[in-house]
Protein backbone atom coordinates (compact mmCIF):
# COMPACT_ATOMS: atom_id res chain seq x y z
CA UNK A 1 0.00 0.00 0.00
CA UNK A 2 2.67 2.64 0.78
CA UNK A 3 4.50 1.91 -2.27
CA UNK A 4 1.52 2.53 -4.21
CA UNK A 5 0.73 6.05 -2.30
CA UNK A 6 4.29 6.81 -2.64
CA UNK A 7 4.00 6.63 -6.84
CA UNK A 8 1.68 9.69 -6.27
CA UNK A 9 2.63 11.38 -3.52
CA UNK A 10 6.30 11.34 -3.08
CA UNK A 11 7.07 12.56 0.21
CA UNK A 12 4.62 10.32 2.58
CA UNK A 13 5.09 8.69 5.33
CA UNK A 14 4.91 5.03 6.38
CA UNK A 15 3.38 6.08 9.84
CA UNK A 16 0.78 8.74 7.75
CA UNK A 17 -0.03 5.89 5.61
CA UNK A 18 -1.28 3.68 8.35
CA UNK A 19 -2.68 5.95 10.46
CA UNK A 20 -4.99 6.72 7.54
CA UNK A 21 -5.61 2.64 7.39
CA UNK A 22 -6.61 2.54 10.64
CA UNK A 23 -8.43 5.55 10.87
CA UNK A 24 -10.31 3.60 8.05
CA UNK A 25 -10.67 0.51 9.96
CA UNK A 26 -12.07 2.40 13.31
CA UNK A 27 -14.58 3.68 10.48
CA UNK A 28 -15.63 -0.31 9.47
CA UNK A 29 -14.70 1.32 5.96
CA UNK A 30 -11.83 -1.79 5.94
CA UNK A 31 -10.58 -4.35 8.21
CA UNK A 32 -7.46 -4.83 10.33
CA UNK A 33 -6.41 -8.09 10.64
CA UNK A 34 -3.14 -9.45 12.32
CA UNK A 35 -1.77 -12.68 11.33
CA UNK A 36 1.42 -13.66 13.17
CA UNK A 37 1.94 -10.05 14.98
CA UNK A 38 1.72 -7.74 11.58
CA UNK A 39 -1.12 -6.01 10.96
CA UNK A 40 -2.84 -6.18 7.52
CA UNK A 41 -5.59 -4.27 6.02
CA UNK A 42 -7.86 -5.58 3.68
CA UNK A 43 -11.59 -4.15 2.25
CA UNK A 44 -12.95 -7.77 1.68
CA UNK A 45 -16.05 -7.34 4.39
CA UNK A 46 -17.82 -10.02 4.01
CA UNK A 47 -17.26 -13.06 6.57
CA UNK A 48 -14.45 -15.47 5.55
CA UNK A 49 -11.14 -17.12 6.77
CA UNK A 50 -7.58 -16.76 5.26
CA UNK A 51 -5.17 -19.79 3.90
CA UNK A 52 -1.79 -19.16 4.56
CA UNK A 53 1.45 -20.32 3.18
CA UNK A 54 4.22 -21.03 5.97
CA UNK A 55 6.95 -21.05 2.81
CA UNK A 56 5.96 -18.15 1.10
CA UNK A 57 3.64 -16.12 3.48
CA UNK A 58 0.98 -15.72 0.85
CA UNK A 59 -2.33 -14.71 2.58
CA UNK A 60 -5.79 -16.09 0.28
CA UNK A 61 -9.25 -16.10 1.44
CA UNK A 62 -11.20 -18.58 2.10
CA UNK A 63 -14.56 -17.86 1.49
CA UNK A 64 -17.17 -20.95 3.47
CA UNK A 65 -20.61 -20.20 4.41
CA UNK A 66 -21.00 -23.42 6.45
CA UNK A 67 -17.55 -23.03 8.69
CA UNK A 68 -18.83 -19.44 9.26
CA UNK A 69 -21.88 -20.54 10.44
CA UNK A 70 -20.35 -23.07 12.24
CA UNK A 71 -17.93 -20.57 13.78
CA UNK A 72 -20.61 -18.10 14.52
CA UNK A 73 -22.75 -21.35 16.34
CA UNK A 74 -20.06 -22.03 18.57
CA UNK A 75 -19.37 -18.71 19.64
CA UNK A 76 -23.28 -18.07 20.37
CA UNK A 77 -23.22 -21.15 22.85
CA UNK A 78 -20.17 -18.93 25.29
CA UNK A 79 -21.79 -17.59 28.46
CA UNK A 80 -21.08 -14.21 29.52
CA UNK A 81 -20.05 -13.43 26.55
CA UNK A 82 -20.87 -11.25 23.19
CA UNK A 83 -18.64 -12.37 20.08
CA UNK A 84 -18.23 -9.57 17.80
CA UNK A 85 -16.40 -11.84 14.95
CA UNK A 86 -14.57 -14.66 14.44
CA UNK A 87 -11.70 -15.64 12.52
CA UNK A 88 -10.14 -18.53 11.26
CA UNK A 89 -6.67 -18.95 9.67
CA UNK A 90 -5.81 -22.56 7.71
CA UNK A 91 -1.51 -22.97 7.71
CA UNK A 92 -0.22 -24.73 5.12
CA UNK A 93 1.64 -24.98 1.87
CA UNK A 94 0.53 -22.82 -1.44
CA UNK A 95 0.53 -25.07 -5.06
CA UNK A 96 3.55 -22.82 -5.87
CA UNK A 97 5.64 -23.92 -2.75
CA UNK A 98 4.89 -27.53 -3.21
CA UNK A 99 5.59 -27.84 -6.52
CA UNK A 100 8.99 -26.70 -6.09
Amino acid sequence: MYEGVRKKLTRISKATVYSNLRFLAEKSLIKEVNIKGVSRFEANLVPHHHIICIECGKISDYESEELTGYSLKIASDIEDFEVESTDTNFYGFCKECMEE
